[in-house]
Order: C-alpha cells, then structure tokens, then sequence
C-alpha cells in the first residue's frame, strides 16, 4: 500500500478516538475529585464562619468589660479626688502645729491663733452640689461628722463596692418635688440611741461643699432629720483648719434667702 493512503488512515483513526473521547465527557474520577473540592472549600467556609462569630462575641465581651472599667475607674477618680480635697482641707493652718480652737472666745491670744480662719455663724446657708442646692444648716462643734436630711435610705451593691439610695425630701424645695440621689457609701457609722438600746448604722457619703468664700469635699451623714430644726448640720470635720465660730450671731456668711432657692448657676457668687 502506497505511504499516503496510510498516513491518511492513521489521521482518521486519531480523529475517530477525539470525538468519541469528547462524546463521553468528563469521567468518574473527575467529578469526585470535584465533589471532594467542593466539600474542602464547604468545610474551610463553615470553619472561617464559626472563627469570625467567635471573633464578635469576644469583641463584644470586651466592650462590656471596657465600659464597666470606665465607670469603675470613673468612681475611683472621684473618691481620690474627695480623699485629696480631705486631705487639703484638714492640714493645719497654724503656725505653731497647734490645733485651733473651734469655738471663739474673747481670748485676744485665740483670736490671735485663729486669724487666719473664716468667721462663722451659728446657723448658715450651705450649699451642696449635688443636687446643687442651699440648705440652712446649724453649726454644731460638739458633732463630729456632718449630716445631712435624707429619707428612704437603702444601701446596695455595685460591682462589688457599696452605694447608698436615698430622697431629699420636697419640703426643702421651693416646686415642692423630692430628689432621688445615689452615691458611694465612704464608710459607716454606729450611732447609739439614748432612748433604746439598739444602735443605728448610718451611710456616711461625701459631697461638695460650699460656704461663703470655702468650697471644699467633705463626709456627710445620712439621717432623717425630719423633727430637727434645720435640714442638715455642720460638724467639726468641716469646721476645723477653716472656720472659727462666733455662737452670738448667725448668717454671717450667707444670706438666709438663699436656701429657698430651687436651684442656682455655677457662676454665683456667695
């Protein structure tokens, strides 16, 4: 047989097995390997789902504690504050070291001593921010802590550190509406009833202050004042180093009206 006819059968015998290759299509083994493909990247996009929602959780978890962190450390600024104007307010202004007496007298070698201190009535206006509000106080130097009118005192827990929820009754304010108020507990204490042998634990909170030209942080009892005179009482926590008291006068630092007032601008003056 010549060469050219076999060389043209050889041609049409290739062409004959690539249609028929092409006619079958994929086989068997290609579409496991397929299946098995899909299956992989199905399992990597589950895994990759489950890692991103864990992701979010975390990222949540961690906003929260974040935000508590911020109101703790919040809290902590503020009792260092307190602790530091505390700190200021009972340094003794003598220069000798010596205390100075509370009480005026007719002494000229007292009235010496305390020179350097504000002159204070026996009832006053004090003014307490919170709620930003006067209040007549009386000056009482046989107390030791000040204290203040509150009703409705209920002590709980927040993260660990104790707070106290109290109201400052309507009747101290001229619209007539009480205020709820909370703040932290700085310490507790013990009272004993003369009339009962049971004693009376008191919160005791701390609370800005402000009396004639003295601005200072200071502790305050809270106790229902509701039979005394006067809606709140200044104790020798805040008259010492500061004040000297002249029993025979009252308002000397303050103007008796101001303690009706609702409520007054930061920029007043005493």
């Amino acid at each position: 047989m010549p060469a050219v006819p076999r060389i043209l059968i050889f041609l049409a015998a290739l062409l004959t097995a690539g249609c028929a290759h092409f006619q079958n299509g994929p086989t068997n083994d290609n579409i496991e390997v397929l299946k098995a493909q899909l299956a992989h990247q199905q399992s990597q996009i589950a895994s990759q789902q489950a890692l991103l929602n864990a992701m979010l959780g975390e990222q949540s978890t961690a906003t929260r504690q974040q935000q508590r962190g911020f109101a703790n450390l919040q809290d902590q600024m503020e009792r260092l504050r307190s602790v530091t104007n505390r700190h200021l307010a009972s340094r003794n202004t003598t220069d000798d070291g010596d205390a100075c007496p509370i009480l005026s007298t007719r002494l000229s070698g007292s009235r010496e001593q305390c020179s350097g201190l504000t002159r204070i009535g026996s009832v006053e206006v004090v003014r307490l921010l919170p709620p930003d509000h006067f209040f007549e106080a009386r000056v009482d130097t046989g107390a030791n802590t000040s204290s203040l009118d509150a009703r409705h005192i209920k002590v709980f827990e927040r993260d660990g550190d104790d707070y106290v929820r109290f109201t400052l009754a309507g009747e101290h304010f001229a619209n007539g509406e009480s205020i709820e108020m909370e703040r932290p507990v700085s310490r507790f204490v013990q009272i004993i009833q003369a009339s009962s042998e049971q004693n009376d634990r008191r919160p005791v909170i701390e609370l800005q202050y402000r009396i004639g030209p003295v601005e200072r942080v200071a502790e305050f009892t809270l106790n229902n004042r509701e039979r005394l005179t006067y809606p709140a009482l200044i104790g020798r926590n805040i008259l010492k180093d500061l004040f000297r008291v002249d029993v025979s006068t009252r308002f000397i630092l303050s103007d008796r009206d101001r303690a009706k007032q609702n409520s007054v601008s930061n920029g007043d003056e005493e």
